[in-house]
């Protein structure tokens, strides 16, 4: 849903908060949804539910926003998700720990995803 779709809801005052997917908006169109929230005096809150990289962006955006006010994370996934990826999502006393190390600071850890192929 970009920011154009989110117009009439804004123009309706008709939420209160804004979930955000960075992951299929894209970092960009996101932060541009996000500063159209803020103007609107909305907070926003990224959708998040595919793993520890989108974890890792979701972190990233909420760090930059002024006007977030949650992240949702999926804490109850596959017992293997956490072998797919270079790192896990860190939460200590209730917050994410934004990631360190370039770029998003978690990659995809590549013999983990050879290691479980989707089932045919």
């Amino acid at each position: 849903m970009g920011r154009r779709a989110f117009r009439p809801f804004f123009d309706a005052y008709a939420m209160d908060v804004a979930i955000i997917d960075a992951i299929w908006n894209g970092w960009l169109e996101s932060l541009k949804i996000a500063a159209m929230v803020e103007a609107c005096e909305v907070n926003v809150a990224p959708h998040n539910y595919y793993g520890h990289l989108a974890s890792a962006i979701s972190a990233h955006f909420c760090a930059v926003v002024p006007n977030l006010r949650v992240i949702e994370t999926d804490m109850d996934s596959a017992p293997w998700r956490d072998e797919l990826f270079s790192a896990a999502t860190v939460i200590e006393n209730g917050e994410m720990v934004l990631p360190k190390g370039p770029g998003w600071g978690i990659d995809v850890n590549e013999a983990g995803v050879k290691a479980h192929p989707p089932r045919q």
